[in-house]
């Protein structure tokens, strides 16, 4: 084998590595030995792929020496790289992005090799609309905030052609420049096709749900902040590349009232706690939303408290030094005090006056104590309260339970008010609880409905964990019905754990159903069918629940198919047309029997394939005859789909 051979062997599996330092000094080694060899294209290929591997995976910060050296070997033969031209221009453009914002590149070589990016796509024909993007990131880091607007608005409105970079990227970057410029409510409306999930990329809407989660509460929409923290934590999650994202999570928590979650959330990832790896992405970012956690932990008594390695109060020296460091750099770096200015806001900010409950039972230690919180209502903790006007008032509230709901709702609301602070913990959340089911016997108060529950629910905590459960399942499933699918399963895979707790066997079997709905709506099959399954073994013995448990089994099989695992989907199928057949139901007993037979061929099963669909056929020409309802519908379509698959594979 030639050395061109065994360079491009060992690129194959280089790209089959994980990004990572094991990655990294495989293709530094490949570099140079494919500077030996004849072939520059290959060279330049590998190359790309190590200054790939710098951005993801970390590692020296050798990727502008790297990038030189391919920009090099391309002026010197254009004709052997030209394959390459738009994977080049591509990666200049990121890399010049990581310049602009790395404290440890001075700003001098920043600013030329922007002018080299810009240069380079004016000589190749491409839009400047991402060259005048950087400009305009770099300029707010100067502090020269009108530059900063003039080069966004000329990006935006220059035309987008192969190089810029995504919209959802795009969008991420304009909502950025609102923020730093005070506008939160601009920057919500340029991030609101990644909120609504109507665009996504690699690390978006990750991104995106995490920045936006304190202007979200800034400007008062707490609905779409708890929303944000609840679909967008669980992408971010565990993600190194997004530790910055994750941080933000930490810091909502921290200032929203739910301190316990943010400790949760710091603990699970106490290894990024004063890790400092030589290239991380978003440190300071990261260091300065854990630091506002930090202190409100202080603040509680907390700075005892052991988090991994380290005490609270620990941490808390050492994460200040550090900021106080990178801003330092920054600044002298930047020719601003824009970073200091911005860290000093963050580390400022204080705990919004609305406590807004997200649905996990997370809980400080014991030496913490908080006043319970009553529902959100005018003058209710002002006021000393009247526990007699109040039970009168839950008394009323109770006696239209069934026939007014929307005045059961006022006297609840009513109840709370006139009691103030003179009712216990137990009475507040018994009132919440009737605010629950008043609000949810009005339809279309879905909105009103999560809210109130998840109050309700942190209000039970510590008191009774079947209401506090049942509560939280009540906000999933109202998330749920609204096809909110990412926010009803964070909160479904919280309380799912204790189910039992909450629920006899039925009950807890068609939460787990609801549940593996919102998971396949997120193309998580595997947890899908993982919940299936055990909702199926919930109600298998129990006579009254045959419907559902035939439901659950055809649901099962079906998410046991899209997870790519057959033979346990088939066993689901016949265990459905199982239940199906002695039910007594035509339509989905054929559907399962179809569904069963195409999976038998794609195991390269093709005569038990056929067989199974042509005694379908047969079962319900006989119903036809005997005027089974659905059997005519369900016979056209089991013929058709045999003869698709016939033609699929004839027979031998």
């Amino acid at each position: 084998m030639s050395g061109v051979e065994e360079i491009r062997t060992k690129l194959l599996q280089a790209r089959r590595l994980p990004d990572g330092r094991a990655k990294t000094e495989l293709l530094e080694n490949l570099a140079e030995w494919a500077k030996a060899e004849w072939d520059r294209s290959l060279e330049a290929q590998v190359l790309l792929e190590l200054s790939d591997s710098y951005s993801f995976g970390g590692g020296p910060n050798r990727q502008p020496v790297v990038f030189a050296r391919l920009l090099k070997i391309y002026d010197e033969f254009p004709a052997e790289l030209g394959a390459h031209t738009h994977s080049i221009h591509w990666q200049l453009k990121w890399l010049t992005g990581a310049l602009v914002s790395k404290t440890s590149v001075p700003r001098a070589s920043a600013h030329k090799w922007l002018d080299e990016f810009e240069s380079r796509y004016r000589q190749r024909g491409y839009s400047l609309r991402p060259v005048l993007s950087l400009r305009s990131s770099l300029a707010v880091l100067e502090g020269e905030h009108a530059a900063a607007r003039a080069f966004m608005d000329a990006s935006i409105a220059a035309p987008r052609d192969e190089m810029a970079n995504c919209e959802a990227c795009e969008r991420n970057a304009w909502g950025d420049l609102q923020v730093d410029l005070g506008d939160d409510e601009a920057a919500c409306r340029d991030w609101e096709p990644l909120l609504a999930g109507r665009l996504r990329c690699r690390e978006e809407p990750a991104r995106v749900l995490a920045k936006a989660l304190m202007p979200l509460v800034r400007l008062g929409r707490l609905d779409e902040a708890r929303s944000a923290h609840l679909r967008g934590y669980q992408l971010a999650r565990g993600r190194a590349g997004l530790r910055a994202s994750v941080a933000y999570h930490i810091e909502f928590c921290a200032l929203t009232g739910n301190e316990a979650r943010g400790l949760e959330i710091l603990t699970e990832h106490k290894d990024w706690l004063l890790d400092r790896p030589v290239k991380s992405r978003g440190r300071r970012h990261h260091a300065t939303s854990v630091l506002v956690l930090l202190r409100q932990l202080a603040t509680l008594g907390l700075s005892d408290l052991q988090i991994g390695t380290v005490t609270v109060a620990g941490a808390l020296d050492s994460l200040t030094a550090e900021v106080d460091r990178s801003c330092a750099r920054s600044d002298a770096r930047n020719g601003s005090t824009y970073i200091s200015d911005l860290t000093a806001r963050r580390l400022g900010a204080q705990p919004t006056g609305d406590w807004l409950p997200l649905g996990f039972s997370a809980k400080l230690p014991e030496r913490v104590t908080r006043k319970p919180v009553a529902p959100r209502t005018a003058a209710a903790s002002a006021r000393t309260g009247d526990r007699a006007e109040a039970e009168a008032a839950e008394d009323l509230a109770r006696d239209h339970l069934e026939h007014d709901a929307a005045r059961a709702e006022s006297y609840a609301r009513q109840a709370v008010e006139l009691g103030g602070s003179a009712l216990e913990p137990e009475a507040v959340a018994r009132l919440g609880s009737l605010l629950v089911e008043a609000i949810s016997r009005q339809p279309g108060r879905e909105p009103d409905l999560i809210d109130a529950a998840l109050r309700a629910a942190a209000r039970w905590q510590g008191i009774s964990e079947p209401d506090e459960l049942r509560l939280i399942f009540t906000a999933a499933r109202a998330y749920h019905e609204q096809g909110r699918h990412g926010e009803a399963a964070a909160l479904f895979g919280e309380a799912m754990p204790r189910v039992d707790i909450a629920y006899q066997p039925y009950t807890a079997a068609m939460t787990r159903k609801a549940y593996s709905e919102s998971l396949r709506a997120l193309r998580q099959h595997k947890a899908a069918a993982e919940q299936l399954v055990i909702a199926a073994r919930l109600i298998e013995e129990h006579p009254e629940s045959r419907v559902a448990y035939a439901q659950v089994s055809w649901s099962a099989a079906e998410s046991l198919s899209a997870s790519g695992n057959p033979v346990a989907a088939i066993a689901a199928y016949e265990k459905a047309v199982e239940l199906w057949r002695e039910l007594g139901v035509t339509g989905p007993l054929a559907r399962c029997r179809r569904a069963a037979a195409w999976l038998y061929l794609g195991q390269n099963r093709r005569g038990l394939a056929l067989k199974l669909m042509r005694e379908t056929r047969d079962e319900l020409r006989e119903a036809v005859e005997i005027s089974a309802p659905e059997a005519a519908a369900e016979l056209a379509e089991t013929e058709k789909q045999l003869r698709q698959m016939m033609r699929a594979r004839p027979e031998a």
